[in-house]
Parts: C-alpha cells; sequence; structure tokens
C-alpha cells in the first residue's frame, strides 16, 4: 500500500485537530473578555447563551441531518457523473431542510422558552444560522470525502473568528456605548453564529471553484443515488452524530424540576447558575477535548468506507485510530482533571464556588473519555455500514441516562446529571467497543507496548499536576492572571515532558508511519 495512504489518517487528523482544537479554543478564549465586560452578570447570561444553545443545536442537527458524514461517504464512493448528481441533490435537500428548521425554531421559540421570555430572542436569532448551516455541512462534507482536511480545518477557524469578533465587538458597544442590557449582549452574541457560519461558506465555495471535485466524466461504478437514499444515509446520522447533545437536552428540561422537588428550598436563581455552570461553562472547556476525539473519527470515516473490504486494512486503521485516540485524548483529560479549578478561573472568574465546580469539572473529564472513544467508535461503526450497532447501542445508553437521572439527582444533588452520563457512556462504549474488538481483534492488532506506555506517563502527569497544584494552592493567587501564569508554567512543563517521552518511546514515529 503507498505511504501516501498510509499517512492520511494521521495527516487528516492533525488538520481537523488543528481546526477543531483552534476553534473551540477561540470559542472558548472569547469567555475572558466577554464575561470581564459583563462582570457579575456573565452567569446568568452563559446561562441564558446556554439554554439558547441547547436547543439551537437539535435544530442544527435536524437540519443538517448527518449530511456531512453522508455526503463525505458517498463522496468518497462515487466518481464522475454519478458524485456530480448525488451532490446536485444533496444540495437541494439541505437548503429545504434550513429553511424547514429555521422556520420550526422561530415559530416554536415561545413553547421553547419554557416560559423564559428572555430565552425567546435569543432562538430567534440563533434560527438564522440554522436556515444557512445545512449547506455548510455539504461543503464541508464534500472535502471530507476528498480528505481535503485542510481547508476543512480553515473553514473552522474563519466560522470562530467572524464570530468571536462580532460577539466582543457588539457587547462592548451595548454595554459601554449604548449603555444596553445583559439579554441584547446575548441575543447578538448567539447571532454571530449566523455570521460566522456565511463567511465559512463564503470561504469553501472559492476552495470548490479553485479545485473542484465535479466532474462530467463517465462514472466507473454503476451506483445511483436518488433523494431517498441520501434521506436513509442520513437519517442515521442525525442520532448518532447528535446523540452527544441529547445529554444537555435531557439535562435542560429535567434538572430544575428535579432538583426544585428533592430540595423545595433551594432557590430558582441558583438552581438556574448551577445548571449554567455544567451544562454550558464546564462543557465548553471538555468539549475542546471531544474536538481531538472528533478530528480522529471524521478522518476515519472516508478512509474505512474506501477500504472496508480490506480486512487487514480496516484492523490497521482502527488500531491506528485507538493508538491516536489514547496518545492525544488521554493526557488532556488528566491535564483537566487534575488543574480543574484554574482553567474555570482562567475562562470564567472567581464568581462561582470552587467546591461546587471543581467535582464537575472531574467528572466531567471522565465523561469527555467516554464521549470521545464512543465518538470514534460510533464513526467506525458507520463507515462499516453498521449503523444499527451504534444506534442499538446509543439507545440502550440513553435509556441508562433518563432512568438514572433522578436517582442520582436525589442521592447525590448537583452532580447526579453529570454521573447518569456518566454511567450512560460506559454503557454506549462498552456495547459499541465489544462489537468492533470481536470483529475486528483490536486488542490482539495493537502496538500494546506503546499503548501502556501511554497509561504510564498519563498516569504519571496525573500524580504530578496533582502535587503541583496542592503545593501551589495558597501561593498562586486565584485571579485571571495568576492562574494564567501558573497554568502557563505547568502547561509548558506538562506539554515538554509529553512530547519528549513520545519521541524518546518512538510513539510519535509509530503514529506517523503506521
Amino acid at each position: 500500500m503507498p505511504k501516501k495512504i498510509n499517512n492520511q489518517l494521521t495527516k487528516g487528523t492533525a488538520w481537523l485537530a488543528f481546526g477543531n482544537i483552534t476553534s473551540r479554543v477561540l470559542g472558548a478564549i472569547y469567555v475572558v473578555p466577554w464575561t470581564i465586560m459583563l462582570g457579575a452578570l456573565s452567569l446568568q447570561a452563559n446561562t441564558l447563551m446556554g439554554k439558547g444553545y441547547n436547543l439551537y443545536q437539535f435544530f442544527l442537527m435536524l437540519s443538517t441531518a448527518g449530511l456531512p458524514s453522508a455526503v463525505a461517504k458517498f463522496t468518497a464512493q462515487l466518481d464522475g457523473i454519478n458524485r456530480k448528481e448525488f451532490l446536485k441533490k444533496a444540495t437541494i435537500l439541505s437548503i429545504i431542510a434550513g429553511i424547514v428548521c429555521s422556520t420550526l425554531l422561530w415559530l416554536l421559540a415561545p413553547i421553547l422558552s419554557m416560559g423564559d421570555k428572555n430565552v425567546i430572542p435569543v432562538l430567534h436569532s440563533l434560527s438564522i444560522s440554522v436556515l444557512m448551516f445545512p449547506y455548510l455541512s455539504i461543503l464541508r462534507g464534500q472535502l471530507q470525502g476528498q480528505l481535503r482536511m485542510a481547508e476543512i480545518a480553515m473553514s473552522d477557524i474563519i466560522e470562530q473568528t467572524v464570530r468571536v469578533c462580532y460577539m466582543l465587538l457588539s457587547t462592548y458597544l451595548i454595554l459601554y456605548i449604548q449603555h444596553g442590557n445583559w439579554v441584547s449582549v446575548v441575543v447578538h452574541s448567539t447571532f454571530a453564529a449566523a455570521l460566522g457560519a456565511f463567511s465559512a461558506i463564503i470561504y469553501l465555495l472559492l476552495c470548490m471553484h479553485r479545485r473542484s471535485i465535479i466532474s462530467n466524466k463517465e462514472a466507473t461504478n454503476n451506483i445511483t443515488i436518488n433523494f431517498k437514499d441520501v434521506i436513509l444515509q442520513s437519517l442515521p446520522f442525525v442520532i448518532i452524530g447528535g446523540f452527544l447533545s441529547t445529554y444537555q437536552w435531557i439535562d435542560q428540561f429535567t434538572f430544575h424540576p428535579l432538583i426544585s422537588m428533592f430540595n423545595p428550598n433551594l432557590p430558582s436563581k441558583e438552581i438556574e447558575e448551577i445548571f449554567g455552570i455544567f451544562n454550558f461553562n464546564i462543557n465548553k472547556l471538555v468539549m475542546i477535548i471531544v474536538s481531538l476525539s472528533v478530528s480522529i473519527a471524521s478522518t476515519v470515516l472516508p478512509l474505512i468506507t474506501q477500504h472496508r473490504f480490506h480486512q487487514n486494512l480496516l484492523k490497521k486503521y482502527i488500531s491506528q485510530a485507538y493508538l491516536l485516540f489514547s496518545a492525544i485524548t488521554l493526557p488532556a483529560c488528566v491535564a483537566l482533571y487534575t488543574l480543574g479549578k484554574p482553567v474555570y478561573i482562567v475562562f470564567y472568574g472567581n464568581f462561582a464556588n470552587d467546591k461546587q465546580y471543581v467535582p464537575m469539572i472531574q467528572i466531567s473529564c471522565l465523561i469527555a473519555l467516554f464521549m470521545g472513544l464512543s465518538t470514534v467508535l460510533a464513526m467506525i461503526l458507520q463507515g462499516l455500514s453498521k449503523k444499527s450497532i451504534a444506534l442499538r447501542s446509543i439507545f440502550i445508553g440513553l435509556i441508562f441516562k433518563i432512568v438514572l437521572q433522578p436517582f442520582f439527582i436525589f442521592t447525590t444533588g448537583n452532580i447526579g446529571p453529570l454521573l447518569s452520563t456518566l454511567v450512560s457512556l460506559i454503557v454506549i462504549t462498552l456495547f459499541m467497543g465489544i462489537y468492533v474488538n470481536k470483529r475486528f481483534t483490536v486488542t490482539q492488532n495493537i502496538d500494546t507496548k506503546s499503548l501502556n506506555f501511554i497509561y504510564i506517563i498519563s498516569l504519571i502527569l496525573l500524580i504530578l499536576f496533582s502535587l503541583i497544584n496542592m503545593a501551589t494552592e495558597r501561593i498562586v493567587p486565584h485571579t485571571r492572571i495568576g492562574e494564567s501564569i501558573f497554568l502557563f508554567l505547568i502547561g509548558s512543563l506538562g506539554g515538554i515532558i509529553l512530547l519528549i517521552s513520545y519521541q524518546k518511546s518512538h510513539i510519535l514515529e509509530k503514529i506517523k508511519d503506521k
């Protein structure tokens, strides 16, 4: 097999990781100046934004209908005139889906707000983004199918840069020039998603114009795809691609009623603040880690689709994907687990009770680990056309989440929703992992020496970071500047240790040359 094909997973993952992490970091870093400008109102503003975004993600999932992954799969399979016809139909479908879902979100906003009038204008502003995003997903899916990950990565960065710039500029103008209120700030901050999506569309259209993947040549295969095929292929992707957001929706509609029932004396405002901390603030930090796994999974899909009839190649790609996942995601989870308090203060300020949010961050790191692994496994199963296995696993896992939610909230209080999510993701990962391992004997094909080394170095980092954190707890000032300096120093130390360790153990070479 040519070396060029052998390195596609690593190169694709590198580009998507770069784009995903950069866009995620941009999407998290804006919080620092944003919360500084809002001051003590930032927690309320974040909670409102979180409520809007949770519902927005649901309609976004419906409107895109898993189109990026479905388009990527068919773009990899088809060529010539067949590919052209398929992409034309997929584009029409995306436009219709955008119009329908955007209209629904706008009209249903008063009902979905559940009595919170501030949520209505937020949902209206987000409906504009829902209108555009399906078409953007089609463009990204085309490039993903051709493994043109660099252009996808750049579109992510452009989208987030435009979004963040508008958010910060509008916030400054509303608060300091117009002397407006925090609700207007949130409305404009959510509208920024539409401007970001529009900018990414313009960039990708220019990329497609420079190097089109569409041709009128005779197809080399006889596969024909119609609208029904596109819809049937996309529907499973809706559930598989959006099940991570389902946990946030379940929490949004069940946490407040359940915690109020079990703790009737707890003020409603405090419940909303607790919800905002774990469902939006901490989730935003955790999703930076999950984006690493999504990078790996997004690259695995077209490769597995292209080589799905080559058993040995599939075993190699799946084993390499797991090694990549462990080498990148595990140390990232360890870092956030041990340094959760300083990271939270840097992003959100020292307004919340650390005894409340630190355990939430630590549980969320475990969630991120299983969330990432389940994402990689789900993409592998999609590439193998074993969507039924993934769907069954997700369905069983979500049942666990719903059934255990009241029990954990009653027994553990604020961290209950996180514990029920963790158990659910463990169940999903086990179901999918057992099938993939049974089919491709991953445990027998993987480089156990390198994998064990990754586990050991992650454990060393866990102990080291924990000791340093405890030793400096009373020395480092709990301010944004103080914690930023601390994180820079300890992060540099951890990064150097990790890089040298991977270099000395030849893990970097193995990942690159597999």
